[in-house]
């Protein structure tokens, strides 16, 4: 399997945008050359795993993020994923347990009354539902 340089630099270039960082304040951040770092987000050069590391720290986001994405193309859920994970960083396993357990109710719960709500636009009283 190759890396689509490509892709992995279109998603470092809409971080930064995200972030409002320049592409200048980026390189010099990651000590690189400014033409090395506008290869990097046009897909034209590979760099290196330190290249990478520095990458996702200065953008904080994970290696993985920049190699494979973990937005599936959409920017506003790629930020939801990334708060998400900044808000379950200073949490012990037993937190992180116990908010995966309400995660998962909350989202079963909710898919439940959309379909209330799909069921009742349709005709179907909720009370029939219950």
């Amino acid at each position: 399997m190759e890396a689509d340089y490509l892709a992995i630099g279109k998603r470092i270039k809409q971080l930064r945008r995200e972030q409002n960082m320049s592409q200048e304040r980026l390189a010099l951040q990651i000590e690189v050359s400014i033409p090395h770092m506008s290869n990097i987000e046009n897909g034209k050069t590979k760099f290196s795993l330190p290249v990478l590391i520095s990458l996702a720290d200065a953008l904080d986001v994970t290696p993985d993020a920049l190699l494979v994405g973990l937005d599936g193309g959409n920017v506003e859920r790629g930020r939801f994923i990334r708060e998400i994970a900044g808000q379950l960083a200073d949490c012990n396993e037993g937190q992180m347990e116990l908010l995966m357990e309400m995660f998962i109710s909350f989202k079963k719960l909710l898919q439940r009354y959309e379909e209330c709500v799909t069921q009742q636009e349709e005709g179907i009283e909720l009370s029939d539902l219950i």
